[in-house]
């Protein structure tokens, strides 16, 4: 059926135009030289206006805002699975650690085993020596076995986590409302007051030089008697 369709090289014409529209819009050049160098690309083209221009990049702007929409609702939904799939590990978990269970110990007692002598006979069956078993061990003389009730209340770190998770969750669905955060300088006070305060603080710094400047020069005169040289 492609192969038969008539509007399949149009088709495919407009498909390249629109690639290299793209890559010529992302590189910053004006729809002027845009349509320039599509006319150069495809002489076959009769008219290609300014106005057309703006349609295919308009198209392809339209076109990557849904792309990123759509990814973005994707990545939204695959990290709201993951929250979901470790609220369900973590309730499990907080659920066992509130099962009472038995602790069980055992104390064994025991002494080393006496050595048994064995029987060490030659080829043709008489007795040659008589040694004592090296694999002797400890025999066993009491068990002592103790069983212990364990009473459970939960772990709390569960819960924690469930909540930090269930925070999150809320998060990413939009249920908190946006925080606004102020950068400010020492004491609270404006990182930048603007111009009119800036020169402000430059005259007081230059009227301090000049003060200073001026105790100086009379703490000078005073000394010698003369005025100094300015």
């Amino acid at each position: 059926m492609a192969k038969n369709d008539p509007n399949l090289k149009a088709k495919q014409k407009r498909e390249h135009r629109l690639v290299m529209v793209a890559d010529l819009h992302k590189r910053g050049y004006s729809f002027r030289v845009i349509r320039e160098r599509v006319l150069e690309e495809f002489p076959a083209i009769n008219t290609y206006s300014l106005a057309t221009v703006k349609k295919d990049v308009d198209f392809l702007l339209t076109e990557a805002r849904k792309a990123r929409l759509e990814d973005t609702q994707i990545a939204i939904q695959l990290e709201l699975e993951r929250i979901d799939m470790q609220l369900v590990e973590l309730w499990e978990a907080w659920d066992k650690s509130k099962k009472d269970n038995k602790l069980t110990s055992k104390k064994q007692s025991g002494i080393a085993a006496k050595a048994t002598p064995v029987k060490v006979v030659d080829s043709k069956g008489a007795l040659k020596e008589e040694v004592d078993d090296a694999n002797t061990g400890i025999k066993t003389t009491s068990i002592e076995q103790t069983i212990k009730d364990n009473i459970n209340y939960g772990d709390p770190r569960y819960q924690d986590l469930i909540y930090k998770l269930g925070i999150e969750r809320r998060k990413i669905l939009g249920h908190y409302a946006a925080e606004k955060k102020e950068i400010t300088g020492k004491d609270g006070s404006p990182i930048f007051n603007g111009f009119d305060a800036f020169m402000a603080q430059c005259e007081e710094l230059a009227n301090s030089d000049k003060e200073t400047n001026e105790a100086t020069q009379q703490e000078a005169t005073d000394s010698t008697g003369e005025a100094p040289l300015e």
